[in-house]
């Protein structure tokens, strides 16, 4: 599919990053009660803040969806089981309106500021063979480097071929480097690696923490 056979969209998301993807030109946006149902009620302060659906009339259907969360618990690494875990969310969200084959996931890619994975699978929708084709972006944004994790999908008839450009153009713009393990995750990852060592900050943080307390309690007036 080239590029003027597309239509291009932005949308500002609320933490200050910019979705930037691209739909076929006859495509026309389906109603929310038509698009596929995910929750993340589960992740303390995430939010579904873009959740939307195209589809042509050569049978082309684009999803894209995004979540913000805070990123006090991030570490690096962690985007492994953040992926993972969408992965599953997506390919269960999709599963709502065809019969779908297991994802294929292609290696994490580290960008500028951001990760990106491929997804793949090939299904059946309405009796009729389907391949899927399909992309998440991972990164930060805002002055607290707050998680935006967005994810595009896109099938078509297996015999057509507009779903790869559709969601290699998918991207986030106004991103910021990832932050610092906080405190909390900087001690777990340091208890994981040594744990001895863990044991006796602990309780020299204990310790710590009873010497403040002692040290900011009312004392009794002579």
């Amino acid at each position: 599919m080239s590029a003027q056979a597309t239509n291009a969209h932005e949308v500002v998301l609320a933490g200050g990053a910019t979705l930037r993807f691209v739909t076929p030109n006859s495509a026309a946006e389906a109603h929310p009660d038509k698009l596929p149902r995910f929750e993340v009620a589960g992740l303390p302060g995430a939010r579904i803040t873009v959740r939307r659906g195209f589809l042509d009339d050569a049978g082309v259907t684009l999803h894209v969806a995004c979540v913000e969360a805070p990123s006090d618990r991030w570490a690096p690494g962690i985007e492994d089981v953040v992926l993972g875990v969408a992965s599953g969310v997506a390919h269960r969200a999709m599963s709502e309106r065809m019969a779908l084959e297991p994802l294929e996931v292609g290696s994490i890619v580290s960008l500028d500021q951001h990760f990106e994975q491929k997804l793949s699978s090939r299904g059946a929708r309405e009796g009729s063979p389907v391949k899927l084709l399909g992309k998440h972006v991972l990164g930060f944004e805002g002055p607290r480097s707050d998680v935006v994790l967005c994810t595009v999908m896109c099938d078509e008839p297996r015999e057509h071929a507009g779903c790869a450009d559709v969601v290699a153009r998918a991207n986030l713009a106004g991103l910021v480097p990832a932050p610092p393990p906080s405190l909390l995750v900087r001690t777990v990852l340091f208890a994981a690696e040594k744990p001895w060592d863990a044991g006796a900050l602990a309780g020299v943080l204990g310790l710590l923490l009873v010497g403040l307390v002692l040290a900011k309690r009312p004392r009794p007036k002579p």
